[in-house]
């Protein structure tokens, strides 16, 4: 598979979660939800399938630190600003432990979606743990970092997580957790805070940041600047706000004066449904002792461990006909997938706040132009970006291979429906190669440069003609 820094976003349905962890805010399936009464189960599923859509702006995934540092692009803003933002950044990774507890609120046009409160501890070099509870008090969710594996299990019964989850195990809820590896520096804290079932999506900042991962969100980071000063948490605070993904998402720290930690948040994600995530810091302690035991827990002989569905068991079946649609292309011409029989065709999925995307596009246009003579057609599709964003950039990247987007609720179906059978989950890139007769060669996510399971096959497939 593909290296950590190259995955896509993963989503539950509106929820992505890039290099297969949860990224943030998808807008597919939110403004349906949202029109339902949220009943707990709704509640707690929402809050992971918003994580992201979509985070909802993309991210790579944890571990991706490049092997070969290259030089930051330049910040705009103001310089003070960004002076603060880097060291709010310096502060939270160069504390021994750090604790605090935290509200935490998320709305979608001007509606709440969930509200929780949550306690972190944090310290050197691998440990954490978070008890997050709902604001109805109904619902308990706890993470656990003991230095090797991660541990997730709910006090209360394991909630609803996702679609799959009535058939993936019938068990008990009352005794089961989640286990997972996290290596130092290789696993995301913030992406797994949807699964505690208490109305959070994912943390503004990623405590992971404090144990040494890097933090994603710099490569999309465009300005920094001055947003005044102010009170928070008890706190006089420098109030900066930091643009990322062409303003996709912007993110509003209120930073302490006194020792540069924040003590409020504010994260707004626009895709097809703005979506404003709040949180509110206090307690804050830094470098203070911790009970041993803290980090440490094993699930009881009579509890079972639960097992979600795999993300790549819902991708379409080598051999079979792949789904035909009809899609309106950026020139707002409208194409179907059959318009192309005869050709082989490479249907990449993709979105603007997507890094992995925005580095495979280009790539896809030099294997068009490479072998178009051999009847390879490039489709590009897009169902989460407004046209003008989305042409500017492929306009920029100079991809002329011919691009669906299309926000209708037709699309969105052919993505998170028609090429993806994993009920409740999705991730981004997406791609599929497709013979010339229509039937689906290869399907995987992710993208790393001359390594995907569609290179090797596009080119067996040419050599076979």
């Amino acid at each position: 598979m593909d290296a950590p820094e190259d995955m896509g976003a993963r989503v539950n349905r509106g929820a992505e979660r890039e290099g297969y962890s949860k990224g943030r805010w998808a807008g597919a399936g939110i403004a349906e939800l949202l029109k339902q009464r949220m009943t707990a189960e709704r509640l707690i599923a929402l809050s992971l399938l918003a994580c992201a859509a979509a985070m909802l702006v993309s991210l790579p995934a944890p571990g991706a630190a490049s092997r070969r540092r290259k030089p930051e692009p330049a910040i705009g803003g103001d310089a003070s600003a960004l002076v603060a933002y880097r060291n709010m950044h310096r502060a939270f990774r160069a504390a021994r432990s750090l604790t605090f507890e935290s509200e935490y609120v998320w709305e979608s046009e001007g509606r709440e979606i969930g509200r929780s409160t949550y306690r972190l501890w944090l310290k050197k070099p691998n440990h954490a743990r978070i008890e997050s509870r709902s604001s109805d008090g109904d619902r308990t969710g706890i993470l656990i970092l003991d230095g090797r594996q991660m541990w997730i299990y709910w006090p209360d019964g394991r909630p609803y997580i996702h679609a799959s989850d009535s058939r993936a195990n019938a068990r008990d809820g009352m005794k089961s957790y989640l286990r997972k590896d996290a290596s130092k520096g290789m696993h995301s804290i913030a992406r797994e805070t949807s699964v505690l079932g208490t109305g959070m999506s994912m943390t503004i900042l990623d405590p992971s940041i404090f144990l040494g991962a890097p933090d994603l969100m710099d490569a999309q980071l465009e300005s920094v600047r001055n947003a005044g000063s102010g009170m928070a948490g008890g706190e006089d605070c420098a109030i900066v706000e930091a643009r990322y993904a062409e303003s996709q998402r912007t993110r509003v720290f209120w930073i302490s004066k006194r020792d540069h930690l924040p003590r409020r948040l504010e994260e707004t994600v626009r895709v097809t449904r703005e979506i404003v995530v709040r949180e509110f810091w206090r307690d804050v302690v830094v470098n203070g002792a911790f009970a041993k035991d803290l980090f440490s827990w094993k699930p009881p002989a009579d509890w079972a461990e639960y097992r979600m569905d795999a993300l790549e068991d819902g991708l379409l079946e080598p051999g079979s006909a792949a789904p035909d649609f009809e899609a309106t292309l950026i020139d707002g011409s409208r194409c179907r997938l059959s318009d192309f029989r005869g050709s082989i065709v490479w249907l990449t999925f993709w979105r603007l706040s997507c890094i992995p995307c925005r580095r495979e596009l280009p790539h896809l246009q030099k294997l068009q132009d490479k072998h178009r003579p051999d009847g390879l057609v490039v489709l590009g599709f897009n169902c989460a970006d407004d046209l003008g964003p989305a042409a500017e950039f492929l306009r920029e990247a100079a991809i002329t291979f011919p691009t669906v987007v299309d926000t209708s609720a037709a699309a969105q179906e052919i993505f998170y429906r028609a090429y993806q059978n994993a009920r409740g989950q999705s991730a981004l890139p997406l791609n599929y190669l497709i013979d010339r007769r229509g039937a689906v060669v290869v399907g995987w996510y992710g993208y790393k440069k001359g390594v995907s399971p569609g290179e090797r096959m596009l080119r067996d497939l040419i050599a076979g003609d």
